[in-house]
């Protein structure tokens, strides 16, 4: 009897402790049972900083002149003689390439002979129709005097309209054979293949002694050689879809080229196209954007690998925070109040599934206010790879909790920290473009040559591009 009556007082006592830790709670959210110090989790500091901050866009893409022509053949013929070399510099008019024109000139001797026949046919034909007129008229006048017969008359007729037909004939043929003989000459013109612009040969395919075919519609023909406008460069770039709202043209860029990755060369968006492109096998949609070099002595050359850097949108006295601070949390693992004040943002927007809310991340920053950590609701502008803009939520004069990681990651509302380090406020202006070196990659086609989202270090978070953050 003593065993039951223990066994059943023990059972009362755990079914109690049990109730107790699952179902009375302290106003914190912490269990009545939980008697015990909460060890403070040690944590690093810093102040907003009022400061410039830059958001840009990232793309890859190529070197290559702004000006640039396809030297080719329009006859078919065998180079004779070729003056010019790769590297060579040219003059508009200079001679590029010179091509056998034996054949041409024959033609153009033989259109000239084919006018000059038909010149003296229509002399001929001339004199036919005007014996046919003259014959005419004296049987009009024998006719009305009885002297002719109707049938004679009507043959001269016929007469007098066949040559005045066979010498539009010849005439039209004229016409014909002068337009054959312009053509001949143009043949033999193009025979001599001349500098179009003024350049250097940035590259040369044919040389002396080979044969060069036109294009057709299954052969484009032959390329003797092209000449480019150094003057003036470009770089040919490819945005991705998600950041070419932001590109607009005059926008301010840096150049990053695989021999200097630190010292951008400055440029400027020329044009951007109005309908993107897919590569083969992938779906990554990208839009083709020129931009143009700024006038300078510049080590750049056509062909070079290039990242491109462009300022799509500056703000100058922008309160801004170290981006591995934002983090996000869902919704059932913040208070109350703060849900509700998130819920009114996005009143506006169309309303989501209940299932899809409580998966959903929101946006937040940590404060440390008298031992604690204070959690808030943050709304972000623009940002670079090391900040972001506050725009509401954080106060110039409050400590936002910065790392690391694995804090950052426990972190709750009401817990208790313990400041290990204060990192101290900088003022200094920063420009990300001056600062980042540029990555290029041989697959210059991935999704992540774009512009991409900032990767924290190791003790921050994911931040995106354009609001701060986005979920681990």
């Amino acid at each position: 009897m003593r065993k039951v009556l223990f066994v059943l007082v023990f059972g009362g006592f755990v079914a109690g402790v049990f109730f107790l830790n699952s179902f009375v709670r302290t106003p914190d959210g912490q269990s009545v049972l939980n008697v015990a110090g909460q060890t403070p989790l040690e944590v690093t500091v810093t102040r907003p900083v009022q400061r410039s901050i830059v958001k840009t866009v990232q793309a890859p893409g190529e070197v290559e002149a702004f000006l640039e022509v396809d030297i080719s053949a329009e006859v078919v013929a065998k180079i004779v003689e070729m003056p010019v070399e790769e590297g060579d510099r040219v003059k508009k008019g200079d001679l590029l390439c010179r091509l056998d024109d034996a054949d041409y000139r024959a033609r153009l001797r033989s259109a000239e002979a084919g006018v000059e026949k038909l010149r003296a046919s229509i002399t001929q034909a001339e004199a036919d129709y005007d014996k046919a007129s003259r014959d005419l008229s004296r049987q009009i006048r024998l006719s009305e005097s009885d002297a002719t017969s109707s049938t004679e008359l009507a043959d001269y007729k016929t007469a007098e309209i066949r040559s005045r037909a066979l010498l539009d004939i010849r005439r039209q043929e004229l016409i014909e054979a002068e337009s054959m003989l312009d053509a001949a000459k143009e043949d033999l013109a193009r025979t001599v293949i001349t500098a179009p612009i003024d350049g250097i040969v940035s590259q040369r395919f044919a040389k002396a002694g080979e044969v060069v075919v036109t294009g057709t519609m299954n052969n484009p023909g032959t390329r003797i050689m092209v000449i480019s406008d150094l003057s003036k460069m470009q770089v040919r770039c490819r945005v991705d879809e998600s950041d070419v709202p932001d590109v607009k043209v005059d926008q301010v860029a840096r150049i990053f080229l695989q021999s200097d990755l630190y010292h951008g060369v400055p440029g400027r968006v020329y044009r951007v196209a109005s309908k993107g492109t897919r590569a083969t096998g992938r779906d990554v949609v990208t839009f083709e954007t020129l931009i143009l070099v700024e006038p300078g002595d510049f080590p750049i050359k056509p062909g070079m690998n290039a990242n491109v850097e462009i300022e799509v949108q500056r703000c100058d006295d922008a309160l801004t925070i170290p981006i591995q601070a934002v983090v996000h949390r869902k919704r059932k693992d913040l208070p109350e109040n703060l849900v509700a004040q998130y819920d009114e943002t996005k009143k506006n927007l169309e309303a989501a599934s209940e299932k899809r809310r409580q998966a959903e991340f929101i946006k937040v920053v940590f404060c440390k206010q008298r031992g604690e950590a204070s959690v808030r609701l943050l709304e972000t502008g623009i940002s670079d790879e090391t900040s972001v803009e506050v725009v509401r939520g954080v106060a110039p004069d409050e400590q936002v909790i910065t790392g690391p990681f694995r804090s950052l990651d426990q972190l709750k509302d009401k817990a208790a920290v313990k400041v290990m380090e204060e990192k101290p406020a900088s003022n200094t202006n920063t420009n990300v473009n001056d600062n980042k070196s540029a990555d290029v990659s041989s697959d210059n086609d991935n999704r992540s040559d774009s512009a991409t989202p900032a990767e924290a270090s190791e003790e921050g978070v994911v931040a995106s591009s354009s609001d701060g953050g986005s979920p681990k």
